[in-house]
């Protein structure tokens, strides 16, 4: 939580904190766009046992999406409580806290925030959980899969407020959103920074599914977008997120590709693929049952075409590295310094981690994410 300064209080050049905020101010000047950014902390808590040799970690519960069981009331409830009060204590207020699908993993949903607030609040908010499970023995990790089974993500839910009126915020969306769905599979390398990232690249498992799409109200996009009840204002949650990245980057990352959308007049070139809406017929002609599409996986290839629906994301934290590399409009537009350092960086940590076992790898990511 702090901006590097050069000696004469100009910021750093690649300060993750200080370019974050340099892309807030640029959208509210050049196109009077202002943002609000809630953080879903989705977080897996562990036991850690075995020996000084070789430790592991098992789950603190099980439990189904969420439930409050007898044993949860006794074991997990305690804790939730003891970290919401001492959030509170803090100044942060969660809007809600509750059981997730995967072992021993819960969430907690912070308030709509400016962008560099939010993510200030983020990582407060996460040490927080940390430390406060950590006085019981316990280790909160954000590993994006810490246990087989379900991940564990970090969505992000952004939403645009338009400081001269809303005349035209539905079309700056699209362009903004155009452009980060053009380049999301080089934006991943920023928002799903690690191999094991990617065991979240899924269909049928509430992630962010395995295609580049967007839908209203869909999860299984890695753009969901919310309406409001008036349809005036929408947010967009960002599923192809998880909590082992740097959110000052991975949030700037994706303003910055948003900017550059509402500067080139990006046009949207993905149809909705909606999760809930009314019976219609399809482009191809199909009657879609129950008035569902869901997961663009379960479409046939003819429907996702004319969705706009042809690319995957990632499979691997290589493919998305060599994206970024070879995506050179997307180089220009964050910088050639920033992806220059950042690739490296990633390239330098993976062969280290790829040096280790799997399961010490697992233990030493659980241990610092």
């Amino acid at each position: 939580m702090a901006s590097f300064e050069e000696n004469d209080g100009t910021a750093v050049k690649l300060c993750p904190r200080s370019v974050l905020s340099d892309v807030v101010s640029s959208l509210h000047i050049r196109f009077n766009l202002d943002f609000l950014v809630g953080f879903e902390i989705e977080i897996t808590f562990c036991r850690r046992s075995g020996d000084n040799s070789e430790t592991t970690f098992e789950p603190l519960d099980d439990h189904a999406w969420s439930t409050f069981t007898d044993r949860q009331y006794v074991d997990s409830f305690p804790l939730i409580m003891a970290i919401a009060n001492a959030l509170e204590e803090m100044g942060v207020q969660i809007e809600q806290a509750h059981s997730e699908a995967g072992a021993g993993q819960y969430e907690f949903v912070l308030p709509p925030l400016p962008p560099v607030e939010a993510v200030d609040t983020l990582v407060q908010a996460r040490q927080c959980i940390q430390h406060v499970a950590a006085t019981s023995g316990l280790r909160a990790t954000c590993h994006a899969q810490p246990f087989p089974g379900l991940g564990t993500a970090c969505h992000a839910n952004i939403s645009f407020h338009a400081t001269d009126g809303n005349e035209n915020l539905e079309k700056q969306q699209m362009q903004f959103m155009a452009f980060v769905l053009a380049h999301l599979p080089a934006l991943c390398a920023f928002t799903m920074p690690e191999a094991a990232s990617y065991d979240r690249v899924a269909d049928d498992s509430w992630t962010s599914g395995s295609w580049v799409a967007w839908g209203t109200q869909n999860r299984e996009t890695p753009l969901r977008r919310t309406a409001a009840a008036d349809g005036s204002t929408a947010r967009w949650e960002v599923r192809c997120l998880d909590g082992m990245g740097n959110m000052y980057l991975a949030l700037f990352v994706i303003l910055r590709a948003g900017l550059q959308g509402l500067v080139d007049e990006t046009q949207m070139g993905l149809h909705d693929c909606q999760s809930k809406c009314q019976p219609h017929l399809s482009i191809a002609g199909r009657l879609i049952a129950n008035g569902v599409i869901d997961n663009p996986s379960r479409l046939s290839e003819a429907e996702r075409l004319d969705l706009g629906i042809s690319t995957r994301l990632p499979k691997t934290i290589d493919e998305s590295l060599g994206a970024i590399e070879s995506d050179t409009v997307l180089r220009e537009a964050l910088g050639d310094e920033v992806i220059r350092h950042y690739v490296a960086m990633e390239k330098a940590e993976q062969e280290i981690l790829n040096k280790m076992s799997e399961s010490r790898r697992r233990v030493w990511l659980m241990e610092r994410y």
